[in-house]
């Protein structure tokens, strides 16, 4: 399995339509506003495919992420400046529903899909951190389902730096969380 950008994916409008993580808003924007989000400049978003499909067409999404830079500003308390970190932006992560809560007993050791789908995703960002523009952190902002998954990864709460959202929507409540890339290379590579 692994990530690819949704632009240059050999899939149709059909697979994109028939991916379903539970969260409308999720499944909407991967099937309508995608393309147009990286078109300017809002995010890139790779699907996580079957590679052996990658040629022939891709009959399965079965996961998708959204990134984009940002930087955290923060300042110190014997200090009037202003100070960032610079951050790779996880804008949406979402995994179809038939793997939400299934496990792999890949290689011998248990875990969910969705910790091994997380795992090849901070991978992928740890190589674009390090090969191609360099960033130390990385941020998003975890709903309930997912806010498990990433402190397993060791992300901490990032509310110091963003405000969390304030919406009535259930599904919208979010915990802005944060991982220093240099302090975590064993979670990232999923080492525990």
């Amino acid at each position: 399995m692994k990530y690819v950008e949704l632009a240059n994916a050999n899939i149709s409008q059909d697979v994109l339509d028939k991916f379903d993580c539970g969260h409308p808003d999720f499944n909407d924007f991967l099937s309508a506003e995608a393309i147009e989000c990286a078109n300017s400049g809002n995010g890139v978003t790779y699907v996580l495919i079957d590679e052996n499909e990658e040629e022939s067409g891709i009959t399965t999404v079965f996961a998708f992420v959204t990134l984009k830079a940002t930087a955290l500003y923060y300042s110190k308390e014997d200090s009037n400046c202003m100070f960032s970190a610079s951050c790779a932006e996880i804008k949406y992560f979402a995994i179809t529903k038939a793997f939400q809560k299934a496990k792999t007993g890949k290689l011998g050791v248990e875990k969910y899909y969705s910790t091994v789908f997380f795992e090849i995703l901070l991978m992928d960002i740890y190589e674009l951190s390090t090969k191609t523009i360099g960033f130390t952190g990385i941020f998003l902002r975890a709903n309930a389902n997912g806010e498990k998954l990433y402190r397993r990864k060791n992300f901490v709460d990032a509310t110091e730096f963003i405000i969390p959202y304030e919406e009535d929507d259930e599904l919208g409540k979010c915990t802005p969380m944060y991982l220093v890339i240099n302090d975590n290379i064993y979670s990232i590579f999923g080492i525990e």
